[in-house]
């Protein structure tokens, strides 16, 4: 029986990926050097270079696992794009629970992806492959979107990209804010008000009929001459 060969590039590739992150998670990526990179995984400049000929390809492999870990917080267990088989504001509530998580489910997590959005103004590829990331969620949640408004058909007459557009948008807002000030966050109110907002507008609940008011009993009493009198008049 043959036994697995283990590929050693791979296992490097992995370790070093490894240590940038951890560096860019714990320092920031102004401190993401070669030599931190070598003290991180104990491999000299030689070795380091073997597997990554530069920096810049280095950050590219840590981009790769940013997107690896966001499609994790999305809730996806593989790399291939597979969406959780709910329904779309059962997905939402899932994806906020985990980005209001504290303390969050992967701390590497938020510092990479506010890492990389800070470059994306200089760097095409970075904005390129969060763009592309992006584009296949919207694309997943607008499926969701339509196949939630073909069981119950919507109210509203809307895009369902441009509500998966919209989505996104709360999703990342919250996120920013879960990360910068947690203690300002009730989560449980947040989950509820966001799938409120987003259900009662396609779905709004019907208005309430006003009930007609009740007529008012008209009072009797008996005057001193044996008349009864109405509150609107005297009748004989």
């Amino acid at each position: 029986m043959k036994t697995k060969r283990i590929n050693i590039g791979s296992i490097r590739r992995e370790q070093i990926v490894d240590a940038a992150v951890s560096i860019i998670a714990e320092q920031g990526l102004q401190n993401l050097s070669l030599s931190e990179i070598e003290s991180k995984v104990g491999m000299s400049r030689g070795q380091l270079t073997y597997y990554f000929k530069a920096k810049e390809d280095i950050l590219l492999a840590v981009f790769d696992r940013l997107v690896e870990l966001m499609c994790q917080q999305q809730g996806q267990g593989e790399k291939n794009g597979r969406w959780p088989a709910k329904n779309w504001l059962d997905l939402v509530e899932m994806i906020l629970e985990m980005i209001l998580r504290q303390p969050p489910a992967n701390p590497a997590f938020n510092a990479l992806q506010f890492t990389f959005l800070s470059q994306i103004g200089h760097r095409a590829d970075f904005r390129a492959r969060l763009a592309n990331l992006y584009e296949e969620w919207r694309t997943h949640m607008a499926a969701a979107i339509t196949d939630a408004t073909n069981q119950r058909p919507a109210a509203r007459s809307i895009s369902p990209r441009t509500l998966a557009t919209l989505t996104q948008a709360i999703l990342h807002g919250m996120a920013v804010q879960s990360a910068a000030d947690p203690k300002a966050i009730n989560p449980r109110e947040i989950v509820r008000l966001c799938l409120d907002l987003l259900g009662s507008y396609l779905w709004p609940a019907p208005p309430r009929r006003r009930r007609p008011k009740p007529r008012r009993a008209r009072t009797m009493h008996t005057s001193r001459n044996g008349a009864r009198i109405h509150a609107n008049g005297v009748h004989p």
